[in-house]
């Protein structure tokens, strides 16, 4: 059995962000920067640049081509959206897309993340939240300790689907029983090592486990909520057997309206297979 200070000690081998989001992440909290200065970062990766573009153009944000410059993304999503952005699409290019898995595989957990952003986001929305720049790229990490297994254990990975199968428990029950942690606790140690922002941080350590103590969080409750309806409608694959029924304190604090998720679900199809396509699609 892999413990929890081996996944420790494969994590400190795993690369920094890349150089273009700590540069950015400096330019930004710097209030003598301006908005160009902090473009030409970005500008400086053309192949980000024009996926960013892209993204911000989709369907999911709701511009539809207006905006064709960084400078223009910043003006209407504003810094802390952009750099989310950038910081996704690095992360994602940083871990291969292919597995050994035979159960699961990068692309799996990707589209699955990407569902949870979108619908985190709209979760948000409809609930009248007034900072949402951090929903999507909270989504799109919520499960990246999975990508440490399947990067260091994958043997040992593809023993937590067979247990998920033929005992018929969740994927933390597995991961905890063959690994001595589940995916939460790993990925949170990486969102650390990596200095992400610390909502995120919790978000990837509790989006499992939400209770009483986080009864005002917002963001955790609505990647909670976001998580068990990817899976109900099967946007991108958990690996998971079993979905999970939201409890009442998760709904006591999103205060979502009943139906709200169905009525909008073939916008967030929609909104999914448009930004898969941007982001997954090379």
């Amino acid at each position: 059995m892999i413990l929890i200070d081996n996944i420790i000690s494969k994590i400190s081998t795993l690369p920094t962000l890349p150089t273009v989001y700590s540069k950015l992440t400096e330019a930004i909290e710097d209030p003598n920067n301006t908005v160009e200065q902090i473009s030409k970062i970005i500008s400086a990766d053309q192949a980000s640049v024009f996926k960013i573009l892209k993204i911000v153009n989709s369907p999911f944000y709701g511009f539809r081509g207006k905006i064709d410059t960084i400078s223009q993304a910043i003006f209407y999503l504003g810094f802390n959206e952009v750099r989310n952005i950038v910081l996704a699409l690095s992360v994602i290019n940083m871990f291969s897309k292919e597995s050994s898995l035979k159960d699961y595989s990068p692309i799996d957990l990707w589209s699955h993340s990407i569902g949870v952003g979108i619908l985190a986001r709209a979760i948000g929305a409809a609930v009248k939240e007034k900072n949402l720049e951090n929903y999507f790229v909270a989504g799109i990490f919520h499960d990246i300790g999975k990508l440490i297994f399947m990067e260091y254990a994958a043997k040992d990975y593809q023993r937590v689907f067979d247990l998920v199968k033929t005992k018929r428990v969740t994927i933390s029950e597995s991961e905890t029983e063959i690994f001595g942690v589940d995916h939460a606790a790993a990925g949170s140690l990486l969102a650390e090592k990596w200095k992400l922002p610390p909502s995120i941080q919790k978000t990837v350590r509790y989006h499992h486990d939400f209770n009483g103590s986080e009864i005002n969080n917002l963001l955790l409750g609505s990647i909670y909520i976001a998580d068990i309806y990817a899976n109900a409608m099967e946007l991108g694959r958990d690996g998971g057997v079993i979905i999970s029924r939201p409890n009442e304190i998760v709904w006591n604090t999103v205060k979502l309206q009943p139906g709200y998720i169905k009525s909008i679900s073939k916008k967030i199809r929609e909104d999914y297979n448009h930004t898969i396509k941007i982001i997954l699609v090379d």
